[in-house]
């Protein structure tokens, strides 16, 4: 029986219990029996959804319901010596209900893009091999929103082969109700460039469970949040949210400093580094049409954010051509470049005047037979993982992919003139691109070389931001929300 429903019998067991304590003082308690035998109807139809019962268990639960039946049927039954043997009727069968059957927790995951997947797949791995779990992954529909309208998407046929999906419209919230949720998204409809369904807000998805989980989209940066500045910590769903899974102790604090209840906070890592932690040790496989122009090759990935163009693009254009650029003048080189999945869509709401040229470089540039991109990979998979562990050199500002990809090691063109202030990785962890003594156009003309000074500076800095980050946080989080949503109903 799910953790909830069980919690719900000996709810109704506890009122019946409460109510033999009184019945023998009411005048007439033709009206409270009736509720009495309507909750043991209850506390029945849900003992018959079990596939096994003890034989005692229903001998007993019998025993109780034939009791309540007789005080109603004739109210001169109502004796001290008979409520007494039926409280410790209903003693032993709340015992019973308690002992004998299983509880099992009903878990759900809501995704919604693919491409997020990762910061939840390790949690629903340990909930999937727990024994006393039973999970759905359910992808959830929203909208891309352009200037003028807003795109039906659904994502669910995306999804690994190994993570089994319910369609969303095969899952009915008000009849699960279930015990735990866990999401990546808690924008509801004050996201500007997507948005789930209505009936997927977290204020509705609180009114069908006890625990509504939290685990961000993204990793959180290394450059520590200004108060007021980062708008999941004063997104009004967090009002709606049981927990808030962060990756590291920096985080914790700006949280409080945001009124965060400090209960609703688990500094427990990201499960998007577990992926990056796992990757590091294994094979991964990518697009076969890539291998030709990879093979031998000082590969360059670009990483550029979903808002990318959204504000100058014509002058964000001009210096991606300038890193297109680095095959043309650096031998035996390539660049695989990796946009934002929202990039496309983030142009129509922002610059959507911009959109013609973006498609005709994608299209007849990049994608197309024009000699001056023969250098360049549009690497549009939703798995970013194949160009993390294919780069020699990562090119990004900061970003998700940039806190995953420092679990490599390798090395970092940071896109900016130095280091962010009050960063949590160290200065000299990165080469930076538009450095005044050593700028990009050198740089990358001598990583081929086996140039690399700030090698050493980039062991364990990620291990040094992100706690959890050696492939455990997934399972710690699954551990920490069970424990904690057992401890909340014992």
């Amino acid at each position: 029986m799910f953790l909830k429903k069980k919690q719900r019998v000996l709810e109704l067991t506890d009122t019946i219990i409460e109510m033999v304590g009184i019945l023998n003082q009411i005048q007439d308690p033709s009206q409270e029996l009736s509720d009495c035998l309507m909750a043991l109807d209850i506390i029945a139809e849900q003992l018959m959804q079990e596939e096994e019962l003890s034989p005692l268990l229903i001998e007993q639960f019998n025993t109780v319901q034939s009791s309540f039946v007789m005080y109603y049927e004739n109210l001169k039954e109502l004796t001290g010596d008979n409520l007494s043997e039926t409280l410790a009727q209903l003693i032993s069968l709340v015992s019973l209900i308690k002992d004998t059957i299983n509880t099992k927790l009903n878990i759900v995951f809501f995704p919604y893009k693919v491409s997020m997947w990762d910061s939840l797949s390790t949690v629903y791995e340990a909930a999937k091999n727990d024994e006393n779990c039973v999970v759905n992954v359910v992808p959830i529909p929203y909208y891309q929103l352009a200037q003028d309208k807003a795109i039906p998407t659904y994502e669910g046929d995306r999804f690994p082969e190994d993570v089994k999906i319910t369609h969303f419209d095969d899952y009915k919230l008000e009849e699960q109700e279930p015990d735990i949720i866990f999401i990546h998204n808690i924008y509801d409809n004050y996201n500007t460039l997507t948005r789930v369904y209505d009936e997927y807000f977290t204020s509705n998805l609180k009114k069908y469970t006890d625990m509504l989980v939290y685990v961000p989209y993204y990793t959180a940066s290394f450059i520590p949040y200004k108060k007021g500045g980062f708008y999941p910590y004063h997104s009004p769903a967090i009002d709606n949210i049981d927990k808030f899974i962060l990756a590291h102790n920096k985080e914790k604090e700006i949280a409080l400093e945001e009124g965060i209840q400090e209960d609703k906070l688990l500094v427990l890592g990201s499960p998007k580094l577990d992926i990056m932690y796992r990757s590091l040790n294994s094979k991964h496989e990518y697009p076969e049409e890539w291998k030709e122009k990879l093979d031998g090759k000082t590969v360059y990935v670009l990483n550029t954010g979903c808002m990318y163009f959204a504000v100058n693009p014509f002058v964000a254009l001009e210096k991606l051509i300038d890193i297109f650029n680095i095959p043309r003048f650096v031998e035996n080189s390539v660049i695989l470049w990796r946009p934002h999945p929202l990039t496309e869509i983030s142009i129509l709401k922002y610059t959507p005047y911009f959109s013609g040229y973006f498609s005709n470089l994608l299209d007849n540039g990049i994608n197309g037979n024009d000699p001056l991109y023969k250098g360049i990979i549009l690497d549009k998979t939703d798995d970013y993982m194949n160009a993390l562990l294919l780069a020699d050199v990562l090119i990004t500002t900061d970003s998700s992919i940039l806190r995953s990809y420092l679990l490599t090691e390798k090395k970092v063109l940071f896109w900016d003139e130095k280091a962010p202030k009050d960063s949590l990785v160290p200065e000299n962890a990165f080469y930076y691109a538009y450095s005044k003594s050593e700028p990009w156009y050198e740089l990358v003309k001598k990583f081929p070389e086996g140039y690399d000074p700030l090698e050493q500076n980039r062991i364990g800095v990620g291990s040094q931001v992100y706690v959890n980050s050696d492939g455990t946080s997934g399972e710690k989080i699954f551990r920490e929300i069970k424990a904690a949503l057992q401890g909340r109903r014992s």
